[in-house]
C-alpha cells in the first residue's frame, strides 16, 4: 500500500468517525426537542435539577485532600499557638494545606 493510499484510507476513516459523531449529536438534539415538547404539554416551562427525581449532581472540583477531623485539629492547634510549619509536621500535611485550612472561610 502506497503512502497516498494510506492517507486516503485515514481520511476515509476520519470522515466516517465525523459522520458517526454528527449522527449522535442529531439524535441528542431530537431527544432534547422531544423532552421540551413533553414539558410544554405538561405546562412546565423550566425544571431545576432538584426537581428531577433521583437526580444527583456529579461531584465537581478536586476532592478534598484531608478529612474534617484533621481540619478541626489543625484549627485547634493553631489556636493553641503552634506555627504553621509545626502543625504541618505534626499532621503530616503540607504547609500550604495548613495555611489553606486556617484561612478558609467559616
Amino acid at each position: 500500500m502506497t503512502e497516498r493510499d494510506e492517507l486516503i484510507r485515514d481520511l476515509n476513516l476520519e470522515h466516517m468517525k465525523n459522520n458517526e459523531l454528527r449522527a449522535k449529536i442529531r439524535q441528542q438534539e431530537r431527544t432534547i426537542k422531544q423532552l421540551r415538547a413533553t414539558l410544554a404539554e405538561l405546562g412546565i416551562e423550566t425544571v431545576t435539577e432538584k426537581e428531577i427525581e433521583g437526580y444527583t449532581r456529579p461531584q465537581r472540583g478536586r476532592p478534598q485532600s484531608i478529612d474534617i477531623d484533621t481540619r478541626q485539629r489543625i484549627k485547634k492547634l493553631k489556636k493553641g499557638g503552634l506555627t504553621v510549619r509545626d502543625i504541618a509536621k505534626k499532621e503530616g500535611v503540607s504547609i500550604g494545606t495548613v495555611s489553606a485550612v486556617i484561612n478558609e472561610r467559616q
